[in-house]
């Protein structure tokens, strides 16, 4: 009785196991890029981007995927008197909203240029 018992458990738990087993992802399925990183000691080369570049780098993704645009200014940068020494922001959104992330972004882009000594 005790062993047809632990048989019985023993099978259970086998039976839970595979069907508990993880399906591999198929690497033929379109992939999503969710961040882009722009880090530069210049300035002039964030101003003199191709932003028109973002529409062929996001076109796998689906419009409702949330992504991130990055941009860092690395070294020491005057912005009215004040001293800084690295500058990083983030405008994020659906890349359904691409157009108006772009426009966000230059304007940021302006506004620190314009800021700058």
């Amino acid at each position: 009785m005790k062993f047809k018992f632990v048989l019985i458990i023993a099978l259970l738990f086998c039976f839970t196991g595979i069907n508990a087993q993880e399906q591999k992802s198929d690497p033929r399925q379109p992939y999503s890029i969710t961040e882009l990183k722009f880090e530069t000691r210049k300035l002039k080369e964030l101003t003199e981007f191709d932003w028109n570049s973002l529409d062929t780098i996001f076109a796998n993704n689906t419009p409702e995927t949330e992504i991130n645009l990055i941009f860092e200014l690395n070294g020491n940068v005057r912005i009215k008197n004040t001293k800084v020494d690295n500058i990083k922001f983030v405008v994020s959104g659906k890349t359904s909203e691409l157009d108006s992330l772009k426009v966000k972004a230059q304007k940021l882009i302006s506004k620190l240029e314009s800021n700058m000594d």
